[in-house]
């Protein structure tokens, strides 16, 4: 028992976590996607060089004006 619990511990670790850049850093740029482990991503994240996730936050030219009344 202690055998497969240790097991699914290594696998959790080797678990890739997707992100997406949302400015260069390293090798990537704005935009890409890539899978890292869950504390290099949480770092990353920390960081505000990606987001968690496959889509990047949307800026604010990109969403739609209030409307008037």
């Amino acid at each position: 028992m202690a055998e497969q619990t240790k097991k699914t511990e290594e696998a959790q670790k080797n678990d890739k976590v997707l992100i997406t850049f949302t400015k260069p850093w390293s090798r990537y740029s704005r935009g890409d996607i890539a899978g890292f482990s869950a504390e290099e991503a949480e770092r990353l994240v920390k960081g505000k060089v990606a987001v968690k996730g496959t889509k990047l936050p949307a800026t604010k030219a990109d969403q739609e004006p209030e409307p008037k009344a």
